[in-house]
């Protein structure tokens, strides 16, 4: 079977790599022009255009639709302006439509991809072609903005600008101040920066720019125009404090406690292209609760990082996962509390985070394109608290020593959309523990026209148990053509079994090699009632690494198809003809479990969003060569737009997985394996009324409700197979999980804002299976609960505000 396998994916790699190497040509793109003008007059950001220089300076104009009709004029006409003087860069927009037909939906901060009409810009400061500021205004006022990396958008950055539209029977217009404070750019006396120019019209999902922007070219800022004109400017002194001041009280299970916190965030500009980003004393108080799910499988959960100072401007730092920063402050010996108990003793209290004492970051890029990252943390000690429940009598156990995360990153982006990358994180720990560290090289080649490009990387990781470290490795490498109707790649990667940056990275499982081939086809312009169509193909063929033996083998697609009124169909669908060695499943090395045969298929619709009611739903089953064993999955989420501040999503989710099997005890080196049926049931309720521009109020409710039910029990045998066994305990799981986070935010001026924030928590668990949902529910509400309110408000002092004032 090996043998076949690797036969014919010799043949087929090498047909995909005629592919790659088939010949081009390369098209130059012109790019256009905007010369920006000085001004001395003092430009009053009010929407309304009324300044001389703003009809007087040249215009950019005649866009280009990227959807739905790539390559064609918008439909309305659009004039954009850009002034700039010693402190800011100022944009002023005309754009032309009929007032009752601009749709301006109100949203929270960062949202403008609602039903809503827009106006962007992209800045590429160093005209590296890769990198670049964004700022977003929609019609309703709501500003956005991001750091933008060819076409990936990070809006967890945000910055202290100006904003303000106004609607008139021409249409409507904007205008925006940016501050030199808030972008970076080179010591050059004349700048010469790329620059775009986006407006979407919401009622016809047209989305158009002023450089064409060609959706089958990868990448959106290195389709950038160029903006010149701007002479002898000075980066100010870039230094703001966010202090911020918060009060908290919490109700658990009838006990109260209140506190009271204060701290301060620092941004400091150490030169014109790199900022100093610090936190001392830092409030995570109003974090969101993880949507936790019930993990049966052998594979780490990955959350979402919520807490802003490590969302926020990180995404230099984001290289191959060697930096997941929920991993700060995360106690490495929280989950050996229960390891360590006797049988009379129980846990008090296990923290699952530990406070820091402070955390910077520095990051910037030089004028030769070289970014550079640098991030330190510290946290402080925890401690479990274990119970003796004969005597009462308490102690401690050390869950993390006095800890220090360390991440290095340089970053050099080259000609060609192209880059080499390092990064090296290192966590130290004081006593008790060991250390880890992990390096990685990476790279991008890509040809003149951006059609094709290579890539990879290589990986090391330490751990220091002793003074000789485990040491183990991963290389990765593609070969792909990018742009283009036709995409396709080829691509390896080999992970040793000793490899684990899971210190301060994310790695859900080691110990794998792969060859992958992926091809694809796309149509970008409209034909008959189809608006967009999309079909893919992908075979995999997996190896374990140690001992390197055949893993699986899979043959997976998609499609769908975006109507001209744009609703979309699509449907995946996947079949592993052979066994799986699945050597994790048995969490214990050198065994494994066979894995049967089995094909999946589903089938999902998604209606227009701006109709006022708009549904998603999908279904899915997969079906297994063992026993009955099958898998069924059904999503229905109706969202309802009541008006253009209140807006409403429901979502319901029913997953049933039939004889699934999976570990349940390691009994003396004998491994036992559990035939049960699951049933999760996941609602969820989302509902925001935004008052303002700046202000809003949003709500977010989920139910989570899992359930396994074991039949019987299986022994797992040397050659992966099952055998009877009267092996009986009870592993059935009846597990609940139920969130409320309802979140007042005000923003009172750029920069700053007073939040309130009210919480409650529910965790429950247990081993009677509870089958009527009502039941379920009561009995969940009869568990411990937490409920939380807080109040935070974070002020954003500029240094060059401040010290004018002091002049004044």
């Amino acid at each position: 079977m090996n043998f076949f396998i690797e036969k014919r994916l010799t043949i087929l790699f090498f047909i995909t790599g005629l592919q790659l190497l088939a010949i081009h040509v390369s098209a130059q793109v012109l790019k256009k022009n905007l010369n920006a003008v000085r001004t001395d007059e003092r430009i009053i950001i009010d929407g309304k255009l009324s300044e001389d220089l703003w009809h007087t300076a040249g215009k950019a104009t005649d866009f280009i639709q990227f959807i739905p009709n790539p390559g064609s004029n918008s439909r309305q006409k659009t004039e954009v302006a850009v002034l700039y003087d010693n402190d800011a860069v100022y944009i002023g927009a005309m754009l032309y439509d009929t007032p009752d037909s601009i749709l301006r939906q109100l949203s929270a901060r960062d949202e403008y991809e609602t039903n809503t009409d827009a106006f962007g810009i992209i800045i590429d400061t160093y005209f590296d072609k890769q990198n670049a500021y964004s700022f977003f205004v929609t019609a309703a006022g709501v500003q956005a903005d991001a750091k933008a990396k060819l076409d990936d958008f990070d809006m967890t950055w945000n910055a202290a600008w100006y904003s303000a539209t106004t609607i008139s029977n021409k249409g409507w217009s904007i205008e925006m101040k940016i501050p030199y404070s808030a972008i970076r750019f080179s010591k050059l006396s004349e700048q010469k920066w790329g620059i775009n120019f986006m407006r979407i019209i919401r009622r016809h999902r047209e989305r158009s720019y002023w450089n064409d922007v060609k959706p089958q070219t990868q990448g959106i800022v290195n389709q950038s125009g160029m903006l010149t004109g701007i002479i002898d400017i000075k980066s100010p002194i870039r230094l703001a404090f966010l202090p911020y001041v918060s009060g908290y009280g919490e109700n658990y299970n009838g006990a109260n406690a209140n506190s009271y916190n204060g701290g301060v965030d620092i941004k400091y500009g150490l030169s014109k292209s790199f900022t100093l980003d610090m936190t001392l004393v830092p409030d995570f108080g109003q974090t969101r609760f993880d949507n936790k799910v019930l993990n049966l499988s052998p594979i780490e959960v990955r959350y979402n990082e919520r807490r802003y100072f490590f969302t926020e401007g990180t995404d230099l730092f984001n290289k191959n996962d060697l930096f997941y920063t929920r991993r700060v402050g995360m106690p490495v010996n929280y989950n050996k509390v229960v390891t360590n108990l006797d049988s009379n003793e129980i846990i008090k209290s296990n923290p699952a985070t530990t406070k820091l004492y402070n955390a910077t970051k520095i990051s910037g890029r030089t004028k030769g394109n070289l970014g550079i990252g640098f991030f330190n943390a510290t946290s402080t000690p925890a401690n479990a608290i274990i119970i003796d429940t004969l005597t009462s009598k308490e102690r401690s156990l050390l869950t993390a020593p006095l800890t220090n995360y360390n991440v290095m990153v340089f970053d050099q982006a080259i000609k060609n959309n192209s880059y080499i990358s390092f990064i090296n994180t290192n966590v130290y720990r004081q006593v008790g523990s060991y250390n880890a560290n992990a390096s990685a090289l990476l790279f991008k080649f890509a040809n003149k026209s951006n059609q094709y490009a290579v890539d990879g990387s290589v990986d090391m990781t330490r751990l220091y148990y002793t003074s000789s470290p485990y040491v183990g490795f991963r290389y990765f490498f593609r070969l792909a053509k990018i742009s283009g109707n036709y995409l396709c790649e080829l691509k390896t990667k080999s992970i040793s079994d000793k490899f684990n940056p899971n210190d301060l990275g994310y790695l859900d499982r080691n110990n794998i090699s792969y060859y992958i081939v992926n091809q694809e086809y796309n149509t970008y312009v409209p034909f008959w009632k189809i608006y967009k169509f999309h079909v893919d193909l992908g075979i995999d063929y997996y190896r374990v690494f140690n001992p390197n033996v055949f893993q699986r083998f899979n043959i997976d697609g998609s499609a769908f198809v975006l109507s001209k009124g744009f609703n979309m169909f699509g449907i995946y669908w996947g079949f592993q003809p052979f066994q799986i060695n699945d050597y994790y499943e048995p969490r214990t090395a050198g065994r494994f479990y066979l894995y049967p045969e089995n094909y999946s298929l589903s089938a999902y619709i998604s209606t227009d969003y701006r109709k006022k009611l708009a549904l998603d739903v999908e279904v899915s089953g997969q079906w297994f060569n063992e026993r009955n064993r099958n898998t069924s999955f059904i999503s229905f989420a109706p969202r309802y737009r009541f008006s253009n501040r209140f807006s409403v999503i429901y979502s319901i989710d029913n997953e049933y997985k039939t004889d699934d099997v999976g570990f349940v005890a390691n009994v003396n080196d004998s491994i036992y394996l559990g035939v049960r049926n699951l049933n999760t049931v996941t609602n969820s309720l989302q509902a925001s009324y935004i008052f303002t521009n700046r202000m809003s109020l949003k709500l977010d409710a989920r139910h989570y409700w899992s359930q396994a039910i074991y039949s019987n029990y299986v022994f797992l045998n040397n050659e992966g197979g099952q055998q009877k066994t009267s092996y009986s305990t009870n592993h059935n799981i009846n597990f609940n999980t139920f969130n409320i986070f309802l979140s007042f935010v005000w923003q009172f001026r750029p920069g700053s804002e007073m939040s309130v924030v009210y919480q409650n928590n529910i965790y429950s668990g247990t081993d009677k299976i509870i089958y009527n949902y009502s039941n379920n529910f009561d009995n969940m509400f009869r568990s411990p609960q937490s409920n939380s309110l807080s109040v935070k408000i974070v002020y954003f002092l500029d240094y060059l505000t401040l010290a004018r004032g002091l002049v004044q």
